[in-house]
């Protein structure tokens, strides 16, 4: 039998709308299914992607994108036929000797960073935000509740790895639409040597780092519904 995070009690109400993906990508949607057992609509966001890296952290500019796509979709789609229970929007970064990596430009690009990520002082990290955006109840500004999540994970390359290896690495573009340039899940894994923390999170997408985003974010509605059902029933008395 299959199992889905909404027959948990706490999730069901997840189940009463669509639970949207503000990414294309395809290694989000499977960690959700697959993982998670969530039937995910997948409507990537218009976001640009292009906060200034030199005024944000790593962190800021992780947190910051995730949280601008998800809003970007959810403006989108809640006054849509079928408007969504969830929201989740997620971006991955990888942060080596200090310098933010995301996907790489073309192959040229590919290969730099790969024998970046191999020379590193240190291991390399991977960040990923998960912003979750569920909208409220009631009729409360903004109209939905919104929390963050940002995992890290520490990567270690095998220094031994051969420019050659590299080279048809890069050439084989398997690595192009990941951030870092290289898919733990698939050929990039001959490059690691070993990881501390989410294997998912490398891919893009922490199961258990999305599951406490969307804790939050329902403690965080729940809380505001009731406090405007309480409001409600205070104007009922003094009338």
């Amino acid at each position: 039998m299959s199992f889905s995070l909404t027959e948990v009690p706490k999730y069901r109400k997840l189940a009463s709308g669509r639970v949207v993906l503000a990414s294309k990508s395809p290694r989000r949607k499977q960690i959700l299914t697959e993982q998670l057992g969530l039937e995910v609509s997948v409507f990537p966001s218009g976001f640009p992607e292009d906060l200034d890296k030199s005024t944000h952290t790593a962190f800021e500019y992780v947190i910051n994108t995730a949280t601008q796509k998800a809003v970007d979709v959810y403006k989108a789609e809640i006054d849509s036929d079928h408007p969504p229970s969830l929201v989740l929007g997620a971006d991955t970064i990888v942060l080596c000797d200090d310098v933010i990596m995301e996907k790489p430009r073309d192959i040229g690009h590919n290969i730099k960073m790969l024998k970046q990520l191999r020379d590193c002082k240190t291991p390399h990290k991977v960040f990923t935000a998960v912003a979750c955006i569920i909208p409220f109840d009631k009729p409360v500004s903004p109209g939905y509740a919104m929390e963050t999540h940002l995992e890290e994970t520490e990567v270690h390359f095998d220094r031994n790895i051969t420019d050659e290896m590299i080279n048809a690495y890069a050439n084989s573009k398997e690595g192009s639409d990941a951030a870092g340039g290289y898919k733990i899940q698939n050929r990039g894994a001959m490059f690691v040597s070993k990881i501390n923390g989410d294997y998912y999170n490398v891919m893009g997408m922490p199961v258990h780092g999305t599951i406490t985003a969307i804790d939050k974010t329902l403690k965080t509605a729940r809380d505001v519904d009731d406090d405007s059902e309480d409001d409600d029933n205070s104007d009922d008395e003094i009338e």
